[in-house]
Parts: C-alpha cells; sequence; structure tokens
C-alpha cells in the first residue's frame, strides 16, 4: 500500500478545508493525493481540523452512505445545534434520527468494552436529535478513506431538551417508540434501542482514544434516511426535537 505523502495529505486538507469554509463542493481527489486507507483519511481530517481552528467537542458515529459500516468523525461546536431551530435545506444531505449525549464523567481508554452500566454512569444528559449529515463530494463520498477525510460527512447535529434521567434510565434497556412527522403527516414510525445505539458509540469512541468528561457523544443512523425538511421527531420517554422551516 502506498503512503501518503505530507504534501498530499497537506493538498487533499486544502480541498476540503475550502469546501468546509466555502459551503462548496468536492470532486474526487486526484489520485496522488486520495487517501486508500482508513488510516490516510484520518490523517487527512486531522490536517483539515488543524486548518479550522474551530473546536472539536465530541465523537459522532454514524452511517457512511453507500457503505454498510458505520464511521466515526468530529463534532465541531458551531455545527452542534439546540432545537427548535430553523435550518435552511442542503444538498447531498442524509438526514437521520439520532442521539446525543453529553458527558459527566470521561469515557477513559482501555482495552476491555465498557458496558453498558459503565456508559449510562457517565452520561450527564441524553437528547433526541436529528443528524443533518452532509458529503462535499459531488458524487458521494467514493469510499470510507475519502469519507473519513470529509470529517466523516458532518453537517449539522440539531438536538431537543434533555430527557429526564428516571426516564431515559429506566428506558434505557428497553426498546423505545419513536416517530417523526412533517405537521400532522406521519413520516416514520418504528422502535429505537437506546442501550444498542449508545454502546456502539460509546465502543467507537473508546477504539478511537476515548472522551474527557463534558464532551458530547452522537450516535446517527436511529431511522431511515428522512426528508430534508421541517420535521419534530419524538422517542417515547427521552423526549422530542424539531427543525422548523426557515424565515
Amino acid at each position: 500500500m502506498a503512503r501518503l505523502s505530507a504534501e498530499a495529505v497537506r493538498e487533499a486538507a486544502a480541498l476540503v478545508l475550502q469546501a468546509l469554509q466555502e459551503g462548496g463542493t468536492l470532486p474526487p481527489f486526484p489520485d496522488p493525493w486520495a487517501p486508500r486507507t482508513p488510516a490516510q483519511g484520518r490523517r487527512i481530517a486531522a490536517a483539515v481540523l488543524a486548518g479550522l481552528d474551530v473546536p472539536v467537542v465530541g465523537l459522532r458515529l454514524a452511517p457512511v452512505p453507500g457503505l454498510s459500516v458505520p464511521a466515526v468523525g468530529p463534532i465541531l461546536a458551531p455545527r452542534l445545534l439546540r432545537g427548535p431551530a430553523a435550518v435552511p435545506c442542503g444538498e447531498r444531505r442524509t438526514i437521520t434520527l439520532a442521539l446525543v449525549a453529553q458527558l459527566r464523567s470521561s469515557l477513559p481508554v482501555r482495552d476491555r468494552p465498557y458496558t453498558l452500566r459503565f456508559v449510562a454512569g457517565r452520561i450527564a444528559s441524553l437528547h433526541v436529535a436529528f443528524d443533518l449529515a452532509e458529503t462535499r463530494f459531488t458524487r458521494g463520498p467514493p469510499d470510507l478513506p475519502a469519507h473519513l477525510a470529509d470529517l466523516s460527512g458532518l453537517g449539522l447535529i440539531l438536538f431537543g431538551r434533555p430527557a429526564s434521567r428516571t426516564s431515559w434510565v429506566d428506558s434505557v434497556r428497553a426498546l423505545c417508540t419513536a416517530e417523526v412527522r412533517r405537521g400532522k403527516e406521519r413520516v416514520w414510525r418504528g422502535e429505537v434501542g437506546v442501550a444498542d445505539a449508545l454502546r456502539a458509540a460509546a465502543e467507537a469512541v473508546r477504539s478511537e482514544g476515548g472522551l474527557p468528561a463534558g464532551a458530547v457523544l452522537a450516535v446517527g443512523g436511529l431511522s431511515p434516511p428522512l426528508p430534508d425538511e421541517p420535521l419534530r421527531a419524538s422517542i417515547r420517554r427521552l423526549g422530542s426535537v424539531e427543525r422548523m422551516a426557515p424565515g
């Protein structure tokens, strides 16, 4: 496997950085700059974050469009929005129901997997959310390494009020009924495995080196892709989140 030179990392990162800052798009990386492995994609993402100079407040686990695996990426402070909020429509988005947790205690680096009890005990607040993922590639993310270089498709994360701790701790092991509505019309209804979602996100974070107290942990993909429109989502006993129309 060919190594990616420091110059190639800088050039690829500059393309992603320009697209992020200007709201533009990305063609496929030129072959000499294209990451071939997830590790190379992460190197480019790290260079992008250094160039943005924006606080990274946590990590997000979300599906990769067109692939059967989720990917971990950063959460940037300006892209974490408290709902209800108005969000314009975008291009190349994949919107799904999500959960956002803020940590009261760190998720430390360790060899053995976290238990659900351990993860739940680290959470200060839990919120229903929309993950508004967005690829900047004009023809979708060509592969996982490129997707990771594009900050794992980070768009916006819109989250609702915190759930009552009694409610979510009591229901975390059960499947929770969830639904998404567009006005009075039901767009989707299903069940969310809160325990599985939180544990999957926490395990992904463990493999990335953990998270400190106060950081944000997010997991998307808890519903099929949703329309890029004003919506309201709710998960039984956990609360709701609302995306309003602009203006």
